[in-house]
């Protein structure tokens, strides 16, 4: 029910953020009842409109693009791609528990996206991941580092490996800062501008973008998942 729940909170925030501004914002809840046992939701919108939607288990996870913005036989593809991936992950998740042992159930939320204020100021992105319902730690793209909410939820040496394994790469700091303040916010502004009709309409012009981003929120948090269970996971 907590995954579910925070997917409707994400919704109304969605409808509330786009008030004004021009978004692009994305989605993952991921729920481990047990190792064997795990439900996705998530979705993608943009410009206030619902473009992807994602929900499902095991070997029954519906993957839906509801705006054409790609192909019938390029969305059969990409979604090939995206359930290859569900798939390894929930081998994965089996294979730390028996490495180490996990403390189930445990609840993980990946969200990210870029803004566009109406006021012409510099566009905001985030990147944010919350376990069991509470923050846990947010991309800081103004240094290009992760930083800890600090809840008491979540103990310190937790805060410490992640921050360490987020912190140490190229791809979790200035790969994830050039994707969002260039692809994200430079693709969000062609949007806008095809919309107002400034540039010529162009046939699916963006599919690769949002190929990329779905696959992109979905390896990090993948990430983020693995190292939350490789510190033991023994945490509520």
């Amino acid at each position: 029910m907590l995954p579910l729940l925070s997917l409707f909170s994400w919704v109304i925030y969605c409808q509330g953020a786009l008030e004004g501004s021009q978004s692009f914002l994305m989605l993952q809840i991921s729920h481990f009842r047990d190792p064997s046992s795990v439900q996705f939701w998530g979705n993608a919108s943009l410009g206030g409109l619902v473009t992807h939607t994602l929900e499902g288990g095991g070997h029954n996870i519906t993957i839906q693009q509801l705006k054409p913005l790609e192909s019938p036989e390029h969305w059969q593809q990409t979604k090939k791609q995206l359930l290859n991936y569900f798939e390894e992950f929930q081998v994965l998740v089996q294979l730390v528990n028996k490495e180490r042992g996990v403390a189930f159930p445990l609840t993980l939320r990946c969200s990210l996206g870029c803004e566009l204020p109406p006021d012409g100021q510099e566009a905001h992105v985030f990147f944010e991941v919350a376990l069991n319902g509470s923050s846990f730690v947010s991309f800081q793209p103004e240094k290009a580092l992760w930083s800890a909410s600090l809840n008491q939820n979540h103990p310190t040496e937790l805060y410490g490996f992640t921050l360490k394994q987020l912190n140490t790469y190229n791809r979790t700091r200035f790969e994830l800062l050039e994707f969002l303040q260039e692809t994200c916010v430079g693709f969000l502004k062609q949007h806008v501008d095809r919309v107002r009709g400034s540039v010529p309409q162009v046939s699916r012009s963006y599919t690769m973008l949002i190929l990329g981003i779905i696959m992109g929120i979905f390896a990090i948090s993948s990430v983020a998942v693995g190292i939350f269970l490789c510190t033991g996971g023994k945490w509520s």
